[in-house]
């Protein structure tokens, strides 16, 4: 497993979704919503990137790579970052499909196609939330866009590199191999 944790400079809006699906629903706004992010970071977050390589046991040689975005209040950022969250949280999630074997990622901008030779689930959305007398309080959003499989790590960081300002190696670089039986 290999893992990159970097600081970001808090984008005003991400993209992710089939391109298709923004042209075919753009006059169906509730419809779009439930197929696409378009998310607008709230003002008073900041922003992380993680990038993953996974390879699987069940399927030696397959390296599954995710960029993550994570998107808190500054103090709380390292906490998602690291995969967790607060035990009185609940959480809201959305699944992204593609049904033109491609993707679209657009950060303030900055836009990529993505060909991810298959259709399916490329991604999700989630909302990490408080319920307090009825009224729901986003904490952290969490957006994670799966690679294609010829997307090397390297070429995942250069992405992340396209679309975010102000990338910084402050948080921890960390690799881990096989545990050894």
């Amino acid at each position: 497993m290999r893992k990159e944790k970097l600081k970001i400079k808090c984008p005003k809006r991400i993209q992710f979704g089939d391109p298709l699906y923004y042209e075919d629903f753009k006059n169906e706004p509730e419809r779009l919503k439930k197929l696409v992010v378009d998310y607008k970071p709230n003002p008073e977050f900041k922003a992380g990137v993680l990038l993953t390589e996974t390879e699987y046991p069940e399927f030696p040689g397959y390296m599954a790579r995710t960029m993550t975005v994570y998107f808190a209040p500054e103090q709380h950022l390292p906490i998602y970052m690291d995969e967790k969250m607060y035990a009185s949280q609940k959480t809201e999630r959305k699944e992204i499909g593609v049904d033109t074997a491609c993707y679209l990622i657009e950060v303030d901008g900055r836009y990529e196609d993505i060909k991810t030779g298959g259709e399916g689930y490329w991604g999700d959305y989630q909302e990490l939330y408080r319920e307090i007398n009825g009224k729901k309080y986003i904490d952290a959003v969490v957006i994670s866009i799966a690679m294609p499989d010829e997307q090397s790590f390297e070429g995942m960081k250069h992405l992340a590199e396209y679309f975010f300002e102000d990338m910084s190696r402050e948080m921890v670089t960390e690799k881990a191999g096989r545990k050894k039986e």
